[in-house]
């Protein structure tokens, strides 16, 4: 595997994604989970909304953000178009593409993480709070020295799944890029299907497979080092 090109073009391709999708989803998901921690009345219509896309079919999804993807027809062009930009080849364009399956990785995973983080807020300690205010201490300081500190196993949790979740990422890719163009969204699991099932390299695509299982093991003991921790903080 480390002689192979094509593999290690493959587990940067992995790395990059795996980067791209956890950090933005678990950031969008706090901030989410923070805003509708605010708004009493309707937080339970806005995290049904934000959570659907957990529980959509992943395929069925690729194929939508396929569309919306289309440079002809597809709407994120048509509104670029509409204030004078032209939108770039998403799907077809090596510069592009995995930032538009990134996209998509980030859309789905976000409503994971808003829920995760809205069920650590509602169980933070008000006295913390009230001693904090107290002190003087309000708005972003609050949340800065206050939420971000006490959410930290829950963080943990949040990110590390996100990271599992991403390195196995297999169903959107290749409904919308196949792993293309030239590679640029050709992640691990991606190149193992291509190596098992295509060219019927098992022995390589074995190989991919316990490195993958590897990794998670990896990440998962870290998860587990870092939420005991926590906890002993």
């Amino acid at each position: 595997l480390l002689r192979n090109p094509e593999f290690l073009q493959s587990f940067r391709v992995t790395v990059v994604y795996v980067f791209v999708v956890t950090v933005c989803s678990t950031v969008i998901g706090f901030l989410l989970a923070l805003a509708l921690s605010k708004r009493m009345k309707s937080s339970a219509i806005y995290r049904t909304i934000f959570f659907s896309p957990v529980v959509t079919a992943t395929v069925a999804a690729g194929v939508v953000w396929q569309l919306l993807f289309d440079p002809f027809s597809g709407l994120f062009n048509i509104a670029l178009r509409a204030i004078g930009i032209e939108g770039p080849n998403w799907l077809g364009d090596p510069k592009w593409s995995l930032i538009a399956v990134s996209i998509v990785g980030i859309w789905k995973r976000i409503g994971f993480a808003m829920i995760i983080f809205a069920a650590g807020i509602a169980s933070l300690p008000i006295s913390c709070y009230e001693a904090a205010k107290v002190d003087g201490a309000t708005g972003i300081k609050l949340i800065r020295y206050m939420t971000i500190p006490l959410l930290k196993p829950v963080t943990a949790v949040v990110a590390i799944t996100g990271v599992i979740d991403s390195i196995q990422v297999f169903d959107h890719i290749f409904v919308m890029t196949n792993g293309g163009p030239m590679g640029s969204t050709n992640v691990l699991s991606m190149y193992l299907y291509n190596q098992g099932f295509r060219v019927f390299h098992l022995g390589m695509a074995s190989a991919v497979g316990w490195l993958l299982f590897v990794l998670i093991l990896i990440v998962t003991a870290f998860q587990w080092q870092f939420t005991k921790g926590a906890e002993n903080d």
